[in-house]
């Protein structure tokens, strides 16, 4: 990450008032935005690491030539924000980096079914490109089949935005229905909330009822 000029540091707004877009004129990762969120040392990020570490930073996601901030409310300021922010990333690119820790979160997929990889599919193709141009990210969480939900986690500045429900029905919820036929809704899910309930085991029911197998069936 170490670099002979100074990189310009441009700071971007996002339809969420508590978040912001920065473009650090730098490379930081590969693979999937990653957002890291709780105590700094808990991040294996150096630069979410000193971020997580500013007074009246609540979120953090990393993604390929940008990073996105969440602060924990209006009390803290931009002006002061974005001045610690610049701080840190002039400190972490003179850290040592560790890419495989951004790598590592494009393995969520590896346990999905054939239908939830096709959800994914599309929202790498027609969502996720668009939502990160604010900062946010979609993930998906599961699918479950008996009722036609798809469970999207919203991340990053995407994550508590106001137009988030907007962002949900209109890009979201169209683009996988219209792919994914056996998509009827998709919700949302904020943060790291968990959708309620055994997926396995209600997938497991869904085919027992569908097609009268056994639960070993």
């Amino acid at each position: 990450m170490r670099d002979a000029a100074p990189a310009v540091i441009e700071f971007e707004p996002t339809p969420n008032p508590d978040a912001i877009r920065v473009r650090p004129g730098r490379v930081l990762a590969s693979g999937s935005p990653r957002e890291y969120a709780g105590a700094p040392e808990s991040a294996a990020d150096p630069l979410a690491a000193l971020l997580l570490g500013i007074e009246g930073v609540a979120r953090v996601m990393i993604g390929r030539d940008w990073f996105s901030v969440v602060r924990e409310g209006p009390a803290f300021g931009w002006d002061e924000l974005k001045a610690d922010i610049a701080f840190a990333v002039t400190d972490a690119m003179a850290q040592p980096r560790d890419a495989g820790a951004t790598d590592a979160a494009d393995s969520h997929a590896d346990g999905f079914s054939a239908i939830e990889r096709e959800i994914d599919q599309v929202l790498d193709r027609w969502v996720r490109p668009l939502l990160a141009a604010d900062g946010g990210q979609a993930v998906l969480e599961r699918f479950d089949p008996e009722e036609g939900v798809a469970w999207v986690r919203m991340e990053g500045a995407c994550g508590g935005c106001p137009s988030a429900s907007l962002t949900l029905n209109r890009a979201i919820e169209q683009a996988v229905c219209k792919w994914v036929p056996e998509v009827k809704r998709v919700r949302a899910l904020m943060g790291h909330e968990r959708p309620a309930g055994d997926a396995k085991a209600r997938f497991r029911g869904w085919i027992a009822r569908k097609w009268g197998m056994g639960a070993d069936g």
